[in-house]
């Protein structure tokens, strides 16, 4: 059972998400993030699907970040090896902000960012 799920099971309110770019939100339990992605329901409203659940929060970024990649280049926005290496950078610019603005100066997302650059 997701939070949204929770949320309307225990009538706890609206859902609170941070959003990190693109649709994709993360939500945190006591134990673990979970990288979620937004999506419109039939109704009108939104929906939050889960992707991922991360020990980290490095973690949670990096996948974003892979994730975004591989759907621009499926959705064939991009089209080049250049504007996947520039969409890369950008994105891990914004995921070192994101990071740094909470915990400056951290080396491990940026270790992460690199060991995992596949998209």
């Amino acid at each position: 059972m997701d939070s949204s799920e929770i949320n309307k099971k225990y009538n706890l309110g609206v859902l609170k998400l941070l959003k990190i770019w693109k649709g994709y939100y993360l939500d945190a339990s006591s134990v673990y993030y979970t990288l979620k992605k937004a999506h419109a329901k039939a109704d009108g409203g939104v929906e939050y699907d889960i992707c991922t659940y991360h020990a980290r929060l490095e973690e949670a970024l990096a996948e974003a970040v892979r994730r975004t990649i591989r759907e621009g280049v499926a959705s064939g926005e991009l089209k080049e090896w250049e504007q996947v290496r520039a969409e890369l950078q950008r994105l891990e610019s914004e995921a070192r902000g994101l990071l740094q603005s909470i915990c400056p100066a951290d080396k491990t997302l940026t270790s992460t960012l690199k060991n995992n650059k596949c998209a």
